[in-house]
């Protein structure tokens, strides 16, 4: 997780959002082997932006999938 970390705060236009955004995303049950996803596309594209970065996790990771089954998952624990 620190590397990740690290390669996402020297993106050349990191910002907070971004850097929080997608530390929470792979903190998500079941995302944990994406950080080796992301950490290998930022590794593999020095030049790539926050928005090509975000591009590749909703496109690549099941972004969409993960992010609803959270919400599923939290929506249930509540009714508990």
């Amino acid at each position: 997780m620190d590397e990740l970390l690290e390669l996402l705060n020297n993106v050349e236009d990191t910002y907070e959002g971004f850097v929080l955004g997608v530390i929470a995303y792979v903190k998500i049950e079941g995302n944990e082997k994406k950080i080796d996803m992301i950490k290998n596309f930022i590794i593999e594209h020095p030049e790539a932006l926050s928005s090509d970065i975000l591009e590749f996790i909703t496109e690549k990771t099941g972004f969409f999938e993960s992010v609803n089954r959270h919400n599923r998952m939290k929506k249930e624990s509540a009714m508990m």
